[in-house]
């Protein structure tokens, strides 16, 4: 059946950082959600969010260790992960944002950014990077970041520009001071305090 807008709105700005879509054949879709034991307290307020609107079961998110290479030495990295339901009503979401198994960005996904959108999108792959916001959109093309960077023009006044990462090539997303308090006002009514810091607070 159909979702409620704030259920839409975490879900998007979710798959807009590192949570992922799992298309799972006919049974439909779930959204899965990792995060190191650094951001512990925002996994559980995102578990919290989706189990008290009937979105996940009362098991509480799971504690995952993995070795990850860092500077050419294998470091343990731990973190927490859940997983929603599955739903066929998410299909539609999973077909906005994957295209032959690659995450991309759809034009038609302006009309889904909300505040609520932009405040989790931050929380997670969000930075203060003094004077100014940045976005981890690296995984993304040029076009796709000119194409959220004008979303972010369009539906809430933010001025911002494109930068290209030395190390990489790839790019990120950089909201400018001018617009710092333009941006706090928007999501901080949606932010909890252990991420204000995000934000130069």
């Amino acid at each position: 059946g159909p979702h409620n807008q704030d259920v839409v709105s975490v879900i998007v700005g979710s798959l807009l950082e590192d949570s992922y879509a799992n298309r799972r054949s006919v049974e439909g879709t779930r959204i899965c959600y990792r995060q190191s034991s650094i951001h512990k307290d925002y996994l559980f307020w995102l578990y919290n969010f989706f189990y008290t609107r009937g979105y996940c079961t009362n098991l509480e998110p799971r504690m995952y260790t993995r070795l990850l290479k860092h500077r050419g030495k294998e470091v343990q990295h731990f973190g927490y992960e859940f997983n929603t339901f599955t739903f066929r009503s998410f299909n539609w979401l999973h077909e906005m944002f994957y295209h032959k198994g690659k995450k991309v960005i759809n034009p038609m996904i302006e009309e889904f950014i909300t505040p609520l959108s932009l405040a989790i999108w931050i929380s997670d792959d969000g930075g203060w990077a003094k004077p100014g916001v940045r976005m981890a959109t690296n995984s993304f093309s040029l076009a796709e970041n000119e194409l959220l960077v004008n979303i972010l023009k369009r539906k809430f006044n933010l001025d911002c520009t494109i930068q290209t990462l030395k190390a990489s090539g790839n790019y990120s997303i950089y909201i400018k001071s001018s617009s710092i308090p333009t941006l706090r006002e928007i999501v901080l009514p949606h932010k909890h305090s252990f991420m204000k810091y995000k934000l130069g607070l």
